[in-house]
């Protein structure tokens, strides 16, 4: 397992941004280390409400040809509109710790999947399994996890938090992810 307190650990911070008018969603990945050093990145196109952002995590990373990525922290793990990710998959697909990391409770979906007959996504969202509440630096986070235990999930958010409770690597995900969106929506200099 790779040592998440060293001091030149890495992780792989996953965000996305999309539009519903456009039908898709930018997924970013963005490679940082303990010092906050922005090491790499990668840019995956998702499909809202579709079932392919699992495997377009484990594509980016793949792609990254990396073994120093000690860690996957993922801004929540249903994304685009009930694009699911499946956490355990990707831990069990590239033998990295996941962490899943969302700022508030999220709802009980199963209904909603099961009034609209959607069986797969249904499933999906069963696997997933119960958020944890866990507080780190007075914020509450809700969070899942794969091929960690909690007390080095709450460290990963402690060292990778500066400024308020988004994690570094989502923040600078999030902003890779917003800027191409707008980038491809737009065009150049119409950002």
């Amino acid at each position: 397992m790779p040592n998440l307190f060293k001091e030149k650990a890495r992780v792989l911070g996953i965000s996305e941004s999309f539009s519903l008018d456009a039908g898709v969603s930018y997924m970013a990945g963005a490679v940082m280390r303990k010092d906050l050093v922005l090491d790499d990145a990668f840019i995956k196109v998702t499909t809202l409400g579709g079932s392919d952002a699992t495997g377009r995590i484990i594509e980016g990373f793949r792609e990254l040809k990396r073994n120093d990525i000690s860690s996957i922290m993922l801004d929540g793990c249903i994304l685009s509109m009930y694009n699911i990710v499946d956490y355990n998959m990707v831990y069990r697909e590239l033998g990295v710790p996941v962490l899943c990391i969302s700022f508030k409770k999220g709802k009980d979906l199963s209904g909603s999947f099961e009034s609209r007959g959607q069986l797969d996504k249904l499933r999906a969202y069963l696997s997933l399994g119960e958020q944890k509440r866990v507080e780190v630096s007075g914020y509450e986070y809700w969070i899942r996890y794969a091929g960690l235990e909690e007390f080095e999930a709450k460290h990963l958010i402690k060292s990778f938090t500066v400024s308020g409770r988004v994690p570094e690597p989502i923040r600078a995900a999030k902003i890779v992810a917003r800027a191409v969106m707008k980038f491809e929506l737009y065009g150049p200099g119409k950002i």
